[in-house]
């Protein structure tokens, strides 16, 4: 009776320390981004290609960096005709 008792509290162990680890795929194995892209850029970029059949873009890895922050008329070439 002790040496089931004891063989089903070290298989609990072992399930929950299984938990513990990082085998996640969504974790990549280069941990550093892309270098910062400029938001502003990017934005105008993705709004002249307004396909309807294209691709998504992928932004997960992508660091931005907010240059325009303070300038209120960075987008208005795009809605002011």
């Amino acid at each position: 009776m002790k040496l089931t008792m004891k063989l089903a509290g070290t298989g609990l162990i072992a399930l929950a320390l299984t938990g513990c680890f990082d085998g996640s795929s969504s974790s990549s194995r280069d941990s550093n981004p892309d270098p910062a892209v400029d938001f502003t850029t990017f934005v105008k970029t993705q709004i002249d290609n307004t396909d309807d059949t294209r691709e998504a873009v992928q932004i997960n890895d992508q660091e931005f960096s907010f240059n325009d922050q303070n300038n209120e008329q960075a987008f208005d070439d795009l809605f002011i005709q």
